[in-house]
């Protein structure tokens, strides 16, 4: 990355920390020790999740400048502005640092290992400080002060980080990918968010139902959501999770919606209002993370498939299954390439003798019958009549697989084709 790239990303990483603080301050109202939400933890430990650690240094002085300027917009003190920056700051680039000695990765369980392992030590670890200075120098209560700190920095991190750790990795295709039917179906879902989250959370709209329902209903948003980040995976469910945080934190910070109108006071219904949210990022993180283990799972399969058929297409070789019971055979490797045929008209026993040649048709037979009944023999030379009009020299080497019960499941074999092709006059059996 050139020195001027580098600016521009510091600069945006600034930008939206001043943005996510300024917003979270609006949320809050007035507060004496610590506010119910703040946002910019989760964007302080995604910047120091994304960027090489040489460049923590200017990153860290970026945001305390940033949160000074905060500080100043709001009119706060300017010395505990101070303090506690570095305490948010210090303790998530801690945090970070440690998680990267364990096996991180910005993909996975070991991207939401991560993230819960982050989000606990910056959060915890903050209002430990933070209320143990309130309480020592203000004798401000300390338990009380450090749950709601830690409890805001926590879902901050919930919610705020995942949003740019996925959409950092994007990556824009010409072809493939998600499949139209699922991106549709995505699309609804998340405007399903949109639309049950604005309905459920304006008070006005549900003034008419008991409070028992309108709490019922809070979990509508959360099956969409769901539905959001099995079609569209971790980047299309973190913004489903950070959409709803909007509509649910406006709508409680104004005195709508069941959490508000069951609070004893506005800081209260935000303190259940993160609760939901933390329960939603979290349900998101699960889902997408086993969404995203079952396709590398998949790519791996698909990877090594692939590699298994250009060996033997390059070996000319062929392995193939047979189940002794229904004579249906199942073939690795290209046959069209190979003998110049589809392998849907190889998938049966039948049809394959019916291409030995009649010399060695017999012998064949009766080295598949016999292993079928467990029998194991050596390798076998016969004569195909494949491809068309030519005769290719085939070695067979094959053994049946067995079951618990000592019954034969499968026959499991492989083809070694002879690059010569001609006229042979005998099959022979090879010990």
């Amino acid at each position: 990355m050139n020195p001027s790239n580098r600016v521009v990303t510091l600069l945006l990483w600034a930008a939206l920390y001043f943005c996510f603080g300024y917003v979270s301050h609006q949320i809050n109202g007035p507060f004496s020790a610590t506010g119910y939400i703040w946002l910019p933890a989760g964007v302080t430990v995604a910047a120091f999740m994304l960027a090489p650690v040489r460049r923590w240094l200017s990153l860290g002085l970026a945001f305390l400048a940033v949160q000074m300027l905060l500080g100043w917009v709001e009119g706060r003190d300017a010395f505990r502005t101070l303090l506690f920056s570095l305490d948010e700051i210090g303790f998530a680039a801690v945090a970070v640092a440690l998680v990267h000695l364990t096996q991180f990765s910005l993909e996975g369980l070991a991207f939401l290992r991560g993230l819960l392992l982050a989000g606990a030590i910056s959060s915890i670890g903050g209002a430990l400080l933070g209320a143990g200075w309130f309480w020592l120098f203000l004798d401000v209560p300390f338990w009380q002060t450090a749950k709601i700190w830690a409890a805001a920095d926590f879902v901050g991190v919930l919610i705020v980080t995942p949003v740019f750790a996925g959409w950092a990795r994007f990556r824009a295709v010409r072809s493939g990918g998600r499949r139209r039917g699922e991106l549709l179906f995505g699309l609804a879902a998340l405007a399903g968010v949109l639309l049950t989250a604005g309905v459920v959370f304006d008070g006005t709209r549900l003034s008419l139902l008991s409070l028992g329902v309108a709490y019922a209903l809070t979990y509508i948003p959360l099956f969409f959501v769901a539905i959001v980040a099995l079609l569209l995976g971790g980047r299309g469910g973190s913004v489903a999770v950070a959409l709803l945080s909007a509509l649910v934190l406006i709508n409680t910070a104004q005195g709508d919606g069941p959490f508000a109108q069951t609070a004893l006071h506005p800081g209260y219904s935000l303190l259940v209002a993160q609760l939901y949210l933390a329960v939603a990022a979290l349900l998101t993180l699960l889902i997408s993370t086993l969404r995203t283990s079952r396709e590398q799972l998949h790519e791996l399969a698909a990877r090594r498939q692939n590699d298994v058929e250009l060996a033997l297409a390059a070996s000319m070789q062929l392995v193939y299954n047979l189940d002794p019971h229904t004579g249906r055979l199942r073939w690795c490797g290209s046959l069209e390439r190979v003998l110049g045929i589809p392998e849907s008209s190889f998938a049966t026993l039948d049809e394959v003798l019916a291409c030995v040649h009649p010399d060695d048709r017999a012998e064949v037979r009766r080295r598949w019958l016999r292993e079928s009944d467990g029998e194991i023999g050596g390798e076998l030379t016969f004569r195909l009549l494949l491809p068309a009009g030519a005769t290719t020299t085939v070695v067979d080497m094959s053994g049946p697989l067995l079951d618990g019960d000592e019954s034969v499941a499968l026959i499991a074999g492989a083809w070694r084709l002879s690059e010569g092709r001609g006229e042979h006059s005998e099959g022979r059996r090879a010990a």
